[in-house]
């Protein structure tokens, strides 16, 4: 089989990019577009694999023309470019052999289309509707907890207007302002918007309804909206009796929450959605969740 080499018509990168672009945007496969960019910028082949090393899609004479080029001595210089869905998480790679520095540029920008494809932003109607199901679970949590006690407060204070205990009523209206500011402060927890100083605060209402403490260890800090998110993110799954193992880094151009024990996360998608609403990303198993996050003025490294 003969070998062959780049076309000779090679389109401007920047038109070349718009037809892959456009190709990706219209929904054909991954390999049909990669396709167009080999077409349009004469490479010889382009391979996107996901993270894990799985193909996804294929272009060129990749079967053919590689090996043959080593098997024959001959050089087959590759350019290999990460694939981010969002900064600090790659997940995938675009490697193409027959490049020429001047296309770099437009090879970027063609794994940045990737990223965007295979890795959506979630709409304004999903992180609507996630809003909704959030207030309503917290409608659901308030009327089985803080009303529930509200109500057997009252009972006791209307049997204490009749003659009944007194102090079984005082005891029961404070057993109900106590579950109240259970609930407020799991809401907005008191202090500063530290993540590691409202973990801090969890660990110690864990130990004082007699479970074990947090163990947190942290070599970085967040703050505002990707602090919140984290801390909502440990808090659903704080609520089990077993040890609870938080560990908070910097990664590159990134900041990584783990958490390692604690129950089962509730609605994953959702929380999915919300990491990537802020630019990161979330994998969770049985027992583990990584949530990783960009770098930005709102993450600082702990002192």
């Amino acid at each position: 089989m003969a070998l062959q080499g780049p076309s000779m018509s090679v389109a401007d990168p920047c038109v070349a990019l718009a037809r892959f672009a456009g190709q990706v945007a219209e929904g054909a496969g991954l390999s049909a577009a990669l396709e167009a960019l080999v077409d349009g910028l004469g490479l010889s082949t382009a391979v996107l694999r996901s993270a894990s090393g799985e193909l996804l899609g294929v272009a060129g004479e990749v079967l053919h023309a590689v090996p043959l080029m080593r098997a024959r001595g001959e050089s087959a210089p590759s350019v290999e470019l990460p694939v981010r869905g969002r900064p600090g998480a790659a997940i995938g790679t675009l490697t193409v052999t027959g490049a020429r520095p001047s296309q770099l540029p437009a090879l970027r920008a063609a794994a940045a289309v990737l990223g965007l494809a295979l890795f959506p932003t979630p709409s304004a109607v999903d992180l609507l509707a996630a809003a909704e199901q959030d207030h309503d679970e917290l409608a659901d949590a308030l009327h089985d907890g803080a009303v529930q006690s509200l109500v057997v407060a009252r009972y006791a204070a209307d049997a204490a207007v009749r003659g009944g205990d007194a102090s079984a009523a005082r005891d029961a209206v404070q057993g109900a302002l106590v579950e109240l500011r259970r609930h407020l402060w799991a809401l907005r927890p008191r202090g500063g918007n530290s993540l590691v100083e409202a973990l801090g605060q969890l660990s110690g209402q864990r130990v004082e309804a007699g479970r074990p403490a947090l163990r947190v260890v942290a070599g970085a800090d967040l703050h505002g909206t990707p602090a919140v998110t984290a801390f909502r993110l440990v808090q659903a799954v704080a609520g089990g009796e077993g040890t609870l193992r938080v560990g908070l880094h910097a990664e590159g151009d990134a900041v990584v929450l783990d958490v390692v024990g604690g129950g089962a996360l509730p609605a994953p998608e959702r929380w999915a959605r919300r990491a990537q609403a802020l630019g990161g990303d979330l994998s969770s198993s049985a027992g583990r969740l990584r949530l990783v996050l960009p770098l930005t003025t709102d993450a600082r490294t702990a002192p």
